[in-house]
């Protein structure tokens, strides 16, 4: 509350955006944007409906009131699926597209009780960070070939003060708790943009991570069955502590446009400024165990072509099984 929300009016003739999850709340807001602003925006969805429903509202609103036409689209991609994750990078890469900004948005939040994915893994690590973390790889060649001033940005949370890193837990056979699993995957998130920045630092490719603050959205669905959860949601409407899409989305926007921060690297972001991310997030040898896990969890997604780019890149990129099969012949 009172915080100075506000971005730069930018020019982004000839940029293309991914923004995941783009056809409601901040990532409908951060598309719009965009696109208002003159990148050509692609809405990486689930749902095909609510995708093309959300671009025709976006030109409803933007075209019809500047008369300045828009280019905004929709892709496929459900992040609860690996291979919808992989297939998405793919169908990418075979548009032979630029790309210059990806947003990493789509989310879900207080999951209970607890999901597995198809995949076998907690839900919310899988959607909120790790389908996220597939994407970023099999883009990153296409990525570092699109700079200066490549930018990805990671919708986080001030939740991730409620992590819990443990990774012999990942999936909450042990114990689980919405709260802690949702911080978790947040956690996961900002780690993930220091990790890659430290294996890249070399390369024009700037991530970064950031909290929207309090949002007015749809992502609070996943507690609904909640009381305290659902009250705490109420009370931030009912005294206007709890923002606007719009106004969550400025946050995201700013860092992913702002002149001022380019080639500012493995920054975290609240109220459009950079801040320290809470401790835990900082350290690095979790960073490490993090990466590693994750590598692990992913490498068959990855063929063996992207594995040795990923590796001349700098990202060091496990032997596929496969691979292991021909050295052990």
């Amino acid at each position: 509350m009172g915080a100075s929300l506000s971005y730069p009016e930018v020019d982004l003739s000839g940029k293309v955006a991914v923004v995941t999850g783009g056809n409601t709340g901040i990532g409908y807001e951060t598309g719009k944007a965009l696109a208002r602003m003159g990148a050509r925006v692609i809405l990486a969805c689930r749902s095909e409906k609510r995708a093309k429903e959300a671009i025709k509202r976006m030109r409803s609103e933007l075209v019809e009131a500047s008369h300045v036409d828009i280019d905004v689209e929709y892709m496929a991609l459900d992040l609860s699926s690996l291979a919808s994750a992989r297939d998405f990078a793919k169908a990418y890469l075979a548009r032979r597209l630029p790309l210059h900004l990806l947003i990493l948005n789509a989310g879900i939040a207080m999951i209970n009780p607890l999901q597995l994915t198809d995949d076998g893994l907690e839900k919310q690590f899988q959607v909120n960070y790790l389908g996220h973390l597939l994407i970023v790889l099999l883009l990153l060649e296409l990525l570092g070939a699109n700079g200066p001033d490549v930018r990805v940005v990671s919708v986080s949370s001030s939740g991730h003060q409620f992590a819990n890193f443990d990774l012999t837990n990942i999936n909450g056979f042990k114990s689980y708790s919405r709260v802690t699993f949702y911080g978790n995957s947040k956690l996961y998130q900002i780690m993930m943009s220091y990790y890659l920045q430290k294996r890249l630092l070399n390369s024009e490719i700037c991530f970064s991570s950031v909290h929207p603050g309090v949002v007015k959205t749809e992502i609070a669905r996943g507690h609904e069955d909640s009381i305290i959860l659902t009250a705490f949601s109420k009370i931030s409407y009912g005294i206007g502590a709890a923002r606007s899409p719009e106004k969550g989305a400025a946050t995201t926007i700013n860092t992913a446009v702002n002149p001022a921060f380019a080639n500012k690297k493995a920054l975290y972001f609240e109220d459009c400024k950079p801040v320290a991310p809470r401790r835990a997030a900082r350290n690095e040898i979790h960073h490490e165990e993090l990466w590693a896990y994750s590598i692990k969890l992913l490498r068959k997604y990855i063929d063996d072509d992207c594995a040795a780019k990923l590796t001349d890149m700098g990202l060091t990129i496990p032997p596929s099984a496969a691979s292991l099969d021909q050295q052990d012949d």
